[in-house]
């Protein structure tokens, strides 16, 4: 049975957008302005911390699963998984960051990522939601942070008064890192 036009009304009028009655139209009414220049990211946390990806890059958000290791891979590289018949290499992307460790727990989610055109998984703790970021509270990356951590940054966000990392993908999935360097490299 089809919404009653009363209930589209009230569910409208409870969303807070601003709607347009028969007497803004008499009284002149101006349609309001939408915004054309916000991107789109997906905010999630690894650690303590808030990160974003551009929401284009990640193709889709799903549970952890099982992965199988990979000798002579980076300590961030967990391993290979298998996602609908895809095999994806998996990296825990808080080791990738040089975070502290911190236990992953029901909340934590892989987002399934394009890269080059190959598919990889970034074990996070957390998914939040998806912002929308007008270019004024976009920042470049700053100055202080150096050597290679301060190339996974492409910029830093404020939302709701919360700062959001803005992740550089392709610094983060750079293939020259997925080996192990050496013997004495910390694994698990």
């Amino acid at each position: 049975m089809p919404a009653e036009p009363d209930d589209l009304w009230q569910a409208l009028m409870r969303s807070g957008e601003s709607v347009a009655t028969d007497e803004d139209y008499e009284h002149g009414y101006k349609q309001r302005e939408v915004r054309r220049d916000l991107r789109h990211y997906v905010s999630f946390r690894v650690g303590s911390e808030i990160y974003g990806l551009p929401i284009a890059e990640i193709e889709e958000i799903t549970k952890s699963f099982q992965t199988t290791y990979v000798p002579r891979t980076a300590a961030f590289l967990l391993g290979i998984g298998n996602v609908r018949g895809r095999i994806i290499p998996v990296l825990d992307l808080g080791r990738r960051l040089g975070l502290a460790e911190q236990a992953y727990g029901r909340a934590a989610r892989v987002l399934i990522v394009s890269f080059q055109g190959e598919p990889y998984g970034l074990l996070v703790h957390q998914v939040l939601e998806v912002v929308r970021i007008p270019p004024e509270s976009m920042e470049e990356r700053p100055g202080g942070i150096s050597g290679r951590r301060a190339e996974y940054i492409r910029g830093l966000a404020r939302h709701r008064g919360a700062l959001i990392i803005i992740l550089n993908l392709p610094e983060v999935l750079d293939p020259r890192d997925f080996l192990r360097l050496g013997a004495d490299e910390e694994r698990r």
